[in-house]
């Protein structure tokens, strides 16, 4: 029999230590009276070892003199099994070197669950003397005293009999206080636990050693999980006394209960986890793996286990894991691969592999974890084609498409390389995206970029492009902020207007012959009459040259007039292309009005102007808005053939961001149906109108930013509202202080 696996006495720590460290020799023997154990002091009494000892009957350790006491002795024990009262005998023991030792016996009989034994405390007689028992006394109080766990004896009844300074500290009493107040074990326990602690130290009494958990409470209240183990105290055979040893274990067991609840916590983070959790020995083989796996692969666990993981891979997908795994830098890698489910098809998976290795540095175990990404991967396939498609969209647009990253052009569609008149992509990528573009909109460019950084939202623009050959093309510029290869990009679309400006370059020129034909019969009279004029004063020169004098300075302003009506038509005629300079609005509106005076005479009507105080000085293209006023002023006069006034209003509203101008006739107005058709192409009022003056002059207001409302009350006359901004836009004229705009006059 094996003390430590048969007996499981080594697990009660007073006893163990008491038998180690007993000045008195001591014996566990068993059921058959074989020796099972012996204690140094028994060693030294006989100048054995332990090993040589064990195993060994008692009755050969007795001198041969004494075997029939001691045979008599072993049946009056073993006679009686239900006594367990202690026995005792006198006899002799052979020492190793043949000598006889007189010895007292006295043996107490011991049930355990396994297995029955006897223990003998023997002693040898001199063990009587009291110099030598003071001497056993004084070692087992230092032991007690100085033993690092707290130890307790309580009498029979329960009471604290005497504590070690461990105890004292563990419950906040001393050995004093403990006499003094005759303090009882339920005092130091909790309520919950009287009933277990009486139950067990009853068995205590009756020779059996326990040992059980409980709550203690010190003297301040706080509560202490303890170990405890309690054997009986026995002096000339009887239990006279309880001794005790508890440990303090409320660290390890708040450690035990946080290590049960993240035991709990990973069971059922594992039990519910949607990803395959798998535990693995270094070969591979499958030592745990959660029951997700049954539901994503059609696999019982257990049916698993010992299987090694590689097997459910798909081969190629397995080799090139191996190879990551074995080129890897750290003991955790992830891989896309495919498991084989159950009925033979594969599922891909997104896999991280972790190698734990143990205080050696070898790899104890593999931890996996896998999860479904089936979905995604479709989800990419799909995202795949789309892009395709979307590439393939775009390379066959017939609209010029850019791509340019930090000024520089990274990608090109078939559509814009033809534009630029490149051979191919690679002519146009990777250089700067000024070269292509026509120095006057270098800054404007740079400007409009760094405003979609900012993140503002860009409106369409028209510009000058420069193909690879350097020829200039008019183009619409629409930019948007993109992504292009994980990095912020502008994706630019241009469509080139070079035809459709100059259509539009012949469509104005068209409108302003039209203009000048039908003032011709307007300017003829105009001018018809100075030279009436200036013929007949000739005449009268001739006649007498001395006496009118003031016939000269008639003549020289009736010249000056026709130069001044030939001047604006020769303006107006005259195609320029645009220029924006700061304009003051009240003379070019008066030169307007000149050209239209003679027709607005031979009508009956009136021309009023009407001009607010320090108006700001208007950024435009004089020639263009010329046109848009004679084309009003001309429409307004036609309206009137009756005669009335035609009142032009000039204001500055906005805060002086603005110039309104207003043109108010007394004419036959438009009807309401009608007013929504105003401005489209080819549409008119008036029977020999060609439909494009409105358009055009529309068109001229929009590009300077401005509005044109119209209303009108049919008999009543028409009031159209030309609403300009002070500043024009930067794409089209450098740029002025906006705080403190220049004023007409200045």
């Amino acid at each position: 029999m094996n003390f430590d696996e048969d007996l499981d006495l080594t697990s009660h720590a007073l006893f163990y230590r008491t038998f180690q460290y007993s000045p008195n020799a001591i014996a566990l023997v068993s059921a058959d009276g074989r020796c099972l154990a012996a204690n140094p002091a028994l060693c030294r009494l006989l100048n054995e070892t332990e090993p040589n000892l064990k195993e060994r009957a008692i009755a050969q350790l007795c001198h041969p003199d004494d075997g029939g006491v001691w045979a008599e002795f072993w049946q009056e024990l073993t006679h009686d099994v239900q006594d367990e009262n202690p026995h005792e005998r006198s006899l002799r023991f052979l020492h190793r070197e043949g000598d006889a030792i007189p010895v007292w016996v006295s043996v107490t009989r011991c049930s355990y669950e396994k297995n029955e034994a006897l223990t003998c405390y023997i002693a040898h007689i001199s063990a009587c003397d009291p110099g030598r028992w003071q001497l056993y006394e004084e070692r087992y109080r230092s032991l007690f005293d100085y033993h690092p766990d707290p130890m307790f004896v309580l009498s029979l009844d329960g009471y604290y009999m005497d504590v070690n300074p461990a105890f004292e500290k563990l419950a906040g009493y001393t050995l004093e206080e403990i006499a003094r107040m005759r303090l009882h074990y339920r005092t130091m326990i909790d309520a919950s636990e009287h009933g277990k602690v009486r139950d067990c130290l009853a068995l205590v009494v009756q020779g059996a050693p326990q040992r059980f958990d409980i709550v203690g409470i010190d003297r301040w209240g706080q509560y202490q999980n303890l170990d405890v183990t309690v054997i009986p105290f026995v002096e000339n055979g009887r239990i006279t006394a309880l001794q005790g040893i508890s440990k303090n274990v409320t660290e390890q067991k708040k450690l035990w209960e946080h290590l049960c609840e993240s035991q709990r916590q990973y069971e059922l983070i594992s039990s519910h986890s949607q990803d395959i959790i798998a535990l693995c020995a270094p070969n591979g083989s499958i030592q745990y793996i959660s029951p997700a796996v049954y539901t994503q692969l059609g696999y019982d666990p257990q049916e698993l286990i010992g299987v090694p993981g590689q097997t459910l891979v798909h081969p190629e997908d397995c080799k090139r894991a191996f190879d990551s795994v074995a080129t890897a830098r750290s003991d955790e890698t992830r891989h896309m691969l495919r498991k084989r489910h159950k009925q033979g098809y594969y599922i891909w998976y997104e896999s991280s592999i972790k190698f734990i290795r143990d205080q050696h540095g070898d790899v104890c175990n593999i931890v996996a974890v896998a999860r479904d990404i089936s979905e995604r991967m479709q989800a990419q396939e799909q995202l795949f084609h789309s892009e395709e498609k979307y590439r393939s969209l775009v390379e066959e647009l017939p609209v010029a498409v850019f791509i340019h990253q930090a000024d520089r052009w990274v990608y090109a569609n078939d559509t814009a390389v033809r534009l630029l008149e490149a051979s191919a992509p690679e002519e146009l990528l990777g250089r700067s995206i000024y070269e292509f573009l026509h120095p006057d909109y270098h800054a404007i460019v740079h400007n409009r970029i760094r405003m979609m950084e900012g993140g503002q939202a860009l409106a369409p623009m028209k510009q000058k492009l420069m193909t690879v050959g350097g020829r200039p093309i008019d183009v619409e510029v629409f930019s948007f902020p993109t992504w292009f290869e994980g990095r912020f990009a502008t994706r630019v679309m241009v469509r080139d207007i070079t035809d459709a400006e100059k259509a539009r370059e012949l469509l104005e020129h068209s409108e302003k012959l039209s203009l000048v034909g039908q003032l011709a019969a307007g300017i003829a009279h105009e001018i018809r009459n100075p030279l009436t004029a200036i013929k007949g004063f000739i005449q009268l020169l001739k006649s007498n040259a001395s006496d009118k004098p003031y016939y000269y300075d008639i003549i020289s302003s009736e010249i000056n007039r026709i130069e001044e009506i030939i001047g604006e038509m020769l303006v107006l005629s005259k195609p320029k292309e645009a220029q924006i300079r700061p304009q003051d609005i009240r003379p070019l509106i008066g030169h307007v009005a000149t050209l239209i005076d003679a027709q607005a005479i031979m009508n009956n009507i009136v021309i009023v102007t009407e001009y607010e105080e320090d108006l700001p000085l208007l950024e435009c293209d004089e020639n263009q808005l010329k046109q848009v006023f004679i084309n009003l002023l001309k429409n307004a006069v036609e309206a009137m053939p009756n005669g009335g006034k035609l009142t032009l209003q000039v204001a500055a509203e906005a805060g002086g961001r603005q110039i309104a101008v207003r043109v108010i006739d007394q004419g036959c107005g438009i009807p309401a149906e009608k007013l929504a058709s105003i401005g489209q192409p080819f549409y008119t009022t008036k029977e020999q109108g060609t439909g494009l003056g409105m358009m055009v002059s529309m068109k001229i207001i929009e590009n300077h930013d401005g509005t044109m409302s119209i209303a009108s009350e049919e008999g009543q006359g028409t009031k159209i509202e030309i609403r300009l901004p002070v500043k024009a836009r930067p794409k089209e004229s450098p740029a002025y202080d906006e705080h403190h705009p220049p004023r007409a006059g200045d």
